[in-house]
């Protein structure tokens, strides 16, 4: 299966819901035009469709399911095979993963409960090393 972008979110302000998109400019050093995280090693937040699916699925989320907001949904490759420094051919721009996965607080049920959660494996963090246009359904590939 070829990986893809499956969703582009903009976030304007903290705590409001974002704003879909169908493409996105991507900033060198920056991140999302118009996205309120620009700058820092946090630019972009990369989630696998597959870790989206099974958090809306959930009857009960974990502390992070409200907190944590994407810019990238992506299809078909898993955040997990991405290591801090990996280099990603996203449409016309190419992301560097600053931070890997997510990580998880002790005071989350699903810690408590011992249940696997797929967003602390299914995120990660990037910066935008050459900024472009990325679009939905645009290929997205790993790039060493």
């Amino acid at each position: 299966m070829t990986a893809r972008i499956a969703g582009l979110t903009r976030y304007l302000k903290k705590g409001e819901p974002g704003e879909a998109l169908s493409e996105a400019e991507l900033l060198e050093g920056l991140g999302m035009k118009g996205d309120r995280r620009q700058g820092g090693e946090r630019q972009i937040s990369l989630l696998s469709a597959e870790a989206r699916k099974w958090m809306d699925s959930r009857d009960e989320p974990g502390l992070c399911f409200g907190k944590f907001r994407e810019n990238i949904l992506i299809e078909g490759l898993s955040p997990r095979e991405l290591t801090e420094g990996s280099r990603l051919s996203v449409g016309k721009a190419v992301l560097r993963v600053s931070t890997g996965g997510k990580h998880c607080y002790a005071e989350c049920e699903l810690i408590s409960r011992e249940e696997d959660c797929l967003l602390a494996g299914g995120a990660v963090f990037a910066s935008v090393e050459r900024g472009g246009t990325v679009c939905v359904g645009d290929v997205a590939m790993q790039m060493y």
